[in-house]
């Protein structure tokens, strides 16, 4: 009588090989994956930093009396204001670190419009994709803050 063994107890060597380059191929792109997103992230801040400077500096500008400089600088700021509002509604968190800052420095008691920092999700997005978003995102605002800059001078 000819003893048959299982299948798999002659296949287990092949696929706990095959399962264990799974989980290394799996494990060695997440640290690319993680600097992307790490990154992203950094960018996220400072693009939000910057936000939050400038809309400090706006309000310091509409607070501004001089009817000669509101006349010349009013629409100029009222546009500002909506590109900040748009670059608001634009704005993505960064997977994985949601909650690893607050936007408590930005106030928005003091406008006409309702920002609820939910930044909305894009959770189908790769992290070179975010990484590409927070660039795009930060270059944005820092075109912005330049248009308050030039005012200011």
């Amino acid at each position: 009588m000819i003893q048959r063994k299982p299948f798999f107890n002659g296949c287990k060597p092949f696929i706990l090989t095959l399962g264990m380059m799974a989980l290394v191929v799996a494990c060695g792109d997440s640290k690319k994956t993680d600097e992307n997103l790490q990154q992203a992230f950094e960018l996220h801040q400072q693009a939000v930093k910057i936000r939050q400077t400038t809309d400090k500096q706006i309000d310091q500008l509409k607070a501004n009396e001089d009817s000669l400089f509101v006349s010349t600088y009013k629409a100029d700021l009222d546009s500002i204001s909506r590109s900040l509002e748009e670059w608001d509604e634009q704005l993505v968190e960064v997977p994985g670190f949601e909650h690893e800052h607050d936007h408590s420095d930005h106030d928005h008691s003091g406008h006409d419009h309702d920002h609820d920092h939910d930044h909305g999700e894009q959770t189908n997005l790769t992290p070179e994709q975010h990484l590409q978003v927070q660039q795009h995102l930060l270059e944005e605002i820092k075109a912005i803050a330049e248009e308050v800059n030039q005012i200011r001078e």
